[in-house]
């Protein structure tokens, strides 16, 4: 029995039970049950065959989620785009996408039947086994999103062992690894998902309180917004029993505040990426920055200072790049790590490293000094090209409160100079009122 038909069977029993709850409304496994059903007559009416390649552009709701289930349980390859994507964009020429489902936040959708031959080996080879299979693309903030290609049969291999039913925060998007975690915990541990429209701390707050949410699956960034916001005063948030943060490195001083703040929760890291999923993880403690990643599908490895993963859960391959495993099936992530044994610590990404005279420049370290001033709220820094030094350290701020560029300038550099060696001291601040996170929780780096 393939897992996608092993996870339907083992929801006929809790038919009941709440499943999904959007819009204050609540969607029992049955009603999912139901669209998935629906679902599968619109394939039928529309003429889409098991091993179509269908593109899929929404939000979490309720449709989506029995569209996607519909999609996997009809052998189909579901290829998630971004709600951001846009006519032009490579995300169906590079998915090879011979239809797309675009639904709103109301459960509306419309079908585009597209000419599109399906010529990529992968794709074919998940066609030859008759299996479903999903698409994601990764975030292309060094360049053109690849797509990211897995067999359902092998991501789902590592929800054989049923968790514990939680009632969980659908925070991370729909389209991003990370939520496609959390989507198939909830679900093969028969618990159930609060959606959400808005992921402002006033807002996950109130969903907290309204409907008892256990779980909170969210990004370093949202935290600090969090701490920084008081919003979790207003509130009864004692139902929270985890809170899990990963897609970029924590501060320390973000996560000594949140321990402050819930000194009741778990607060566990989670590391993984668009290749390989979220692996199983242990915190060393709540305000440790250390992890362990761990299971028996698992492997890991550290060479000069980058971290190397190996699993039987990763993805089939690239449709529109080479492959990126070596001959013996690892998987080189980028992620700068420090190792003490079986524990590590993620430092930043070995391509934002800045290089001034020499001297390696962490930008977690420099935006971790500039956090603790009381008017940021936000901080991203990178290197630019300099003649003598090779690069310089740069820092973009968003300002909890209005001040004169100069002021936050000088502010900025005294207060690094007494956190930070002076190589590492910001030769240029900047002050915008853009977002310094992507809608995938993704530092806004470059």
């Amino acid at each position: 029995m393939v897992r996608v038909d092993k996870l339907l069977r083992s929801l006929e029993g809790i038919r009941d039970r709440e499943c999904l709850i959007a819009g204050g409304a609540a969607v029992r496994y049955s009603d999912l049950e139901r669209r998935r059903q629906e679902w599968l007559e619109v394939f039928e009416k529309e003429g889409i065959e098991p091993g179509a390649v269908v593109g899929l552009k929404a939000d979490y709701s309720p449709a989506a989620v029995s569209l996607l289930l519909a999609l996997l349980s009809r052998h189909c390859i579901a290829s998630l785009l971004p709600l951001t994507a846009k006519k032009g964009d490579p995300y169906l020429e590079d998915g090879q996408i011979e239809g797309l489902f675009h639904l709103d936040s109301t459960g509306s959708w419309t079908w585009d039947a597209l000419d599109t031959t399906v010529d990529h080996p992968l794709l074919t080879q998940l066609r030859d086994l008759g299996e479903a299979g999903f698409t994601i693309f990764s975030s292309g903030s060094t360049g053109r999103p690849k797509a990211v290609l897995h067999s359902a049969e092998r991501f789902l291999a590592k929800f054989d062992r049923q968790g514990k039913p939680f009632r969980t925060l659908a925070f991370l998007l729909f389209d991003h690894i990370a939520g496609i975690d959390t989507l198939f915990y909830t679900l093969s541990a028969h618990g159930s998902l609060v959606l959400t429209e808005r992921r402002d701390p006033l807002s996950i707050c109130r969903l907290i309180e309204d409907h008892r949410v256990e779980v909170l699956p969210v990004s370093p960034a949202f935290l600090n917004l969090l701490c920084l916001s008081g919003d979790h005063r207003e509130f009864d948030l004692t139902s929270l029993k985890i809170i899990t943060y990963g897609s970029e490195p924590m501060s320390q001083g973000t996560l000594d505040a949140l321990c402050e703040i819930f000194p009741n929760v778990k607060i566990m890291q989670k590391y993984g990426t668009s290749e390989f999923g979220s692996p199983r993880a242990l915190s060393r403690a709540n305000d440790s920055l250390w992890l362990k990643l761990k299971g028996d599908e698992l492997d890991v490895r550290v060479i000069d200072g980058i971290l190397w993963v190996k699993t039987d859960t990763a993805m089939l391959g690239y449709l529109n790049a080479a492959s990126p495993f070596d001959e013996e099936g690892w998987f080189c992530t980028g992620d700068l790590v420090e190792r003490d044994g079986d524990w590590v610590h993620i430092l930043g990404r070995e391509s934002d490293i800045i290089i001034v005279g020499g001297e390696k420049v962490y930008p977690r370290e420099v935006e971790d000094a500039i956090l603790g001033l009381p008017f940021v709220e936000e901080v991203a820094v990178k290197g630019e090209p300099h003649p003598m030094l090779g690069q310089i350290v740069t820092a973009r701020v968003t300002l909890l409160e209005p001040l004169e560029e100069k002021v936050v300038r000088t502010e900025v550099r005294k207060h690094c100079r007494s956190h930070l060696t002076p190589y590492k001291v910001p030769a240029k601040v900047e002050i915008t009122t853009r977002p310094l996170t992507t809608g995938r929780q993704k530092k806004v780096r470059q």
